[in-house]
């Protein structure tokens, strides 16, 4: 591991922490991008017709989820070893020649499976197979920017002289398939060596009132909500065993695994690869049969009541019927359903290990997330302010014993990068809790990990008496992204925060409530609260060559 990234590892969060996230960054240092994606993916045969519902997808047959290769190289953690840049587009990659492997998962509910078993089970080569995946989904999971013009919806691919296998599993939700083909034909595009750099404008946002205050904050901490009580889980979630491993493996081969592992265990990189003919369960994770997933017991979750329903009576149109919460100071109907999903895994919490590294890293990194709150004549109730989310990529500033400091002044970034996503939401002061309206969508940076996009997001805020900032973020995120997010490194975020990806793929798809798709019927959203914490900051003047400097206490500027 170079010394750079070694600094960027030491982080205040003990030695157990440090190691875990060595481990996860030491084999990640290449230029990799994701050879695999949860989502829809089509594939079209001459003999089989599909049912896809999706616009320019007649007949064709729907695949949940798809990768590349029999051992696809995960995606580089990017920003481990520098600073990462947002602003790219990563074309496809697919094999630009064969003999190659593509492994798809076709729900066992789609008509067109019987036809697809049978062709299987037949033996028969097929002459040709057309595959198509989205260019949005096959990005690399730390890209957010537009896409080029020049790239389309979908990549398309011609299969020549392909033959299938479909090993079964019984009780799996999804059926898998390996493609194994000679020859591979790009239809529509064609191989990129480099990430694409892309262009980006900065947020338009509407005008704030000149009258009255406005107070700054340096966002500190900013994590999903998924802690009630310390007693919510009777029974926490655990990642697989060896025994998950060799369960699928036929008798004589489990043997010789078992004498070949024998005082070694079941590393990572193996633990993946625990599906019907060694096929990975992480990036398909609808192959096997669900394990299970333990859920939190608790009446009581942060969170917003998003879509007007106290989950009495018959859900509005457009939401999946799920359970509400009540909040903490007594809110009815609140949607928090990633609550039900992430709250019994350890490394999810908020003490839990990404929680905790992602908010160092944050700390340590850029960008500075900062939120101002305008138009402020009277901090106890107040029927007119303005909440704005801006970035910075100066540091926030701490102690030389790593204590966070407030009253620093940071400038704000014109880099398209991070000024894309400057958010502006209207909003009012009740009793000293700020609340604020919906507005479109709200994307949160992340340093080592995922961007999250937070669809249709409102905001519940308190400026405490110390003079820091507390709060929470609600809306919808989009469940695939959030299992990508936990998938996305494989085995090795299994094994580190203590999940198993079937368990908790079949929980989100089960737990989605919104977003619902016009056109195939499926929720494509789930309910989530973010915690979110500021120290006191001021913003520079529009000069960008002014240094940081440590301001009076006071934390209150005039508009």
């Amino acid at each position: 591991m170079s010394a750079a990234i070694a600094m960027r590892l030491r982080f205040s969060l003990g030695a157990g922490c440090r190691i875990a996230a060595a481990a996860i960054v030491v084999a990640s240092l290449g230029t990799q991008t994701a050879q695999a994606y949860i989502g829809p993916s089509f594939v079209k045969l001459a003999d089989v017709p599909g049912t896809a519902r999706e616009q320019g997808f007649d007949k064709w047959i729907r695949a949940e989820s798809n990768y590349w290769t029999e051992k696809p190289v995960l995606p580089e953690i990017r920003g481990a070893a520098s600073q990462k840049n947002d602003l790219l587009f990563t074309g496809p990659v697919a094999p630009t020649g064969g003999p190659n492997m593509l492994a798809i998962s076709i729900d066992k509910h789609n008509p067109a499976l019987n036809g697809m078993m049978k062709l299987c089970r037949s033996g028969t080569r097929v002459p040709q197979i057309t595959f198509a995946e989205s260019s949005e989904l096959a990005r690399h999971p730390q890209e957010h920017g537009p896409r080029p013009a020049d790239v389309p919806d979908y990549y398309e691919y011609r299969l020549r002289d392909v033959q299938l296998t479909c090993p079964v599993v019984d009780g799996a939700p999804e059926q898998a398939f390996a493609l194994q083909f000679r020859e591979i034909e790009w239809l529509n595009y064609r191989p990129q060596a480099e990430p694409r750099h892309i262009i980006s404008q900065t947020a338009s946002l509407s005008p704030v009132s000149e009258s009255g205050a406005s107070k700054v904050f340096a966002m500190t901490w900013f994590a999903a909500s998924v802690d009630s009580r310390a007693d919510q889980c009777p029974q926490m979630n655990t990642k697989a065993g060896p025994e998950d491993y060799f369960r699928l493996l036929p008798a004589d081969q489990a043997a010789k695994e078992r004498a070949l592992l024998a005082g070694k265990g079941v590393g990572p990189d193996r633990m993946s690869y625990r599906g019907p003919d060694h096929m990975n369960v992480t990036l398909m994770p609808g192959i096997v049969a669900d394990p299970g997933h333990a859920s939190p017991i608790s009446e009581v979750a942060h969170g917003f009541d998003l879509d007007g329903d106290d989950g009495s009576g018959a859900p509005p149109p457009g939401v999946r019927k799920h359970r509400n919460f009540v909040s903490p100071d007594g809110r009815t109907g609140i949607d928090n359903q990633l609550f039900t999903v992430e709250g019994c895994v350890e490394g999810f919490r908020r003490k839990g290990f990404l929680p905790m590294i992602f908010n160092e890293s944050r700390v340590g990194g850029r960008p500075t997330a900062l939120v101002k709150i305008s138009g402020i004549d009277d901090e106890r109730n107040d029927d007119d302010v303005t909440v704005t989310i801006l970035f910075s990529t100066d540091l926030i500033q701490r102690s030389p014993s790593k204590v966070i400091l407030a009253d620093y002044t940071y400038r704000i970034t014109d880099d398209p990068e991070f000024a894309q996503d400057f958010a502006r939401f209207k909003g009012r002061i009740v009793d000293g809790v700020i609340t604020t309206e919906p507005s479109a969508q709200l994307h949160m940076h992340e340093i080592l990990g995922i961007e999250t996009t937070i669809i249709e997001p409102r905001m519940r805020l308190e400026m405490l008496p110390d003079g820091t900032l507390k709060g929470v973020v609600g809306g919808y995120i989009d469940w695939r992204q959030r299992v990508l997010w936990q998938t996305y490194r494989a085995a090795d975020y299994e094994n580190t925060i203590g999940f198993q990806a079937p368990a908790i793929y079949n929980a989100m798809k089960r737990a989605a409530d919104g977003l619902q798709d016009p056109v195939t019927g499926e929720f494509t959203g789930i309910s989530a609260a973010f915690e979110i914490e500021g120290v006191a900051a001021f913003l520079s003047p529009v000069r960008r060559d002014e240094r940081i400097a440590r301001a009076p206490k006071g934390n209150t500027e005039k508009e």
